[in-house]
């Protein structure tokens, strides 16, 4: 039987290292405040595992894997990432770091701020640069519209307000 269809221990139990996403030198983008949170989440990792006492060996070993490799990958994301600092130079235009206030063609009133990849939370307002609204709203000023193509269909969104302070 070939070796591809059984299952032999190698005897490496090593954590497999994590691909980086971004091309062979391809920096990717971070504001400061995710930077800081992915060191405050690196720096926890590493440290003591505050639900030790709550598993059997088995889970113990699983979850200590977990973040063996959370940590593999959080440090190579920290390597690999280039922090952005807001630029006054960008003031009323929607840039990397800014907070984009949007209205719908509804009115409805959203905030997103312009994130990178590794900082990304719809559900918290950081839009990755990389998504297709983030794209559109690049260089735009207040007044300014965008149409971006959604599986429900196109929609427009005015920018409203564009700010660069930290939130």
């Amino acid at each position: 039987m070939s070796k591809a269809f059984t299952k032999e221990d190698s005897g490496d139990d090593s954590v497999m290292p994590v691909r980086p996403r971004a091309s062979s030198g391809e920096k990717r983008y971070i504001t400061p405040e995710g930077y800081r949170a992915l060191q405050e989440e690196l720096a926890a990792a590493q440290g003591p595992d505050p639900k030790a006492g709550e598993f059997t060996e088995l889970e113990a070993g699983v979850r200590r894997k977990e973040r063996e490799r959370r940590v593999q990958e959080l440090a190579a994301v920290l390597e690999d990432v280039r922090v952005v600092e807001p630029d006054a130079s960008q003031a009323g235009r929607v840039f990397f770091g800014a907070w984009a206030e949007l209205e719908d063609e509804d009115g409805v009133p959203v905030r997103y701020r312009i994130v990178g990849p590794d900082e990304s939370d719809v559900k918290a307002g950081r839009l990755s640069v990389e998504s297709p609204l983030a794209r559109a709203l690049l260089g735009k000023e207040v007044g300014e519209s965008v149409v971006v193509e959604r599986p429900r269909g196109p929609v427009e969104y005015t920018v409203t307000a564009v700010d660069y302070a930290a939130s």
